[in-house]
Formats: structure tokens, sequence, C-alpha cells
């Protein structure tokens, strides 16, 4: 049996959004949330880091085997680093999440929920 781990998405990894497919197989566990983490709108996909906000997404439990992919989409480490954190359910999951300098000028989404585009 593969080993698997979980993760926590909330950006084009999401259902509707651009990458979801990457999750195909996937064991979608439900929503989620993480607390003192601000989501910012990059344009064409969002970014958290640590702030003052609520971060909304989804869990799923993939294979090990899928998280370099995974690392490869989200340019681990170089773009966004993988955390592994304890979500507001109580489950740990690894979380991709930027550094406050990257999103510099960028508009805050103060609801913390990112809505793929046109969907």
């Amino acid at each position: 049996m593969e080993q698997t781990t979980v993760v926590f998405v909330y950006g084009s990894l999401r259902r509707g959004g651009q990458y979801h497919s990457l999750l195909q197989g996937a064991k979608f566990l439900g929503t989620d949330s993480l607390n003192h983490i601000d989501l910012y709108d990059l344009g064409p996909y969002p970014m958290a880091i640590p702030g003052r906000n609520r971060l909304y997404g989804e869990c799923y439990r993939i294979p090990l085997s899928l998280l370099p992919r995974l690392d490869e989409l989200e340019d681990h480490p170089r773009l966004y680093q993988r955390q592994w954190v304890q979500l507001e359910s109580g489950t740990s999951a690894w979380v991709y999440l930027g550094r406050p300098e990257q999103v510099q000028g960028c508009p805050l989404i103060p609801s913390g929920c990112w809505l793929p585009r046109g969907s």
C-alpha cells in the first residue's frame, strides 16, 4: 500500500481551479481553514502568508509520490515554501505559503477565500 500524506490547498488546486486535475485520484477530506494567515491576489493565483486573518481551502489525502509534482507546480522552495501546519479541524497537512516581501503591493483578500476565475 502506497504511503499518503495530507495537503491543504487554497488556490488553483481547489475544485474548479486550473490545476485541480493534478489531484485526480486524491481523496477529498473536506473543507478546512488555517488561522493567522493573510491571502493576497497575485492576479492568476493567490499567495498566503502568515498574518492576522483566516485562510479557507480544501484538504486532500494524496499519495506521497505526488508531493514532488506539487512542489514543482508551486516552485518550492523558491516561490512557495511547503510547511507542515495544524488546521482548525485539528488535521495536520502540508500547505504552500509565500513570504511577506512577495505580496507587497498586491491586494489583500479579506474573506480568506480564493474563488477560481470562470467557475
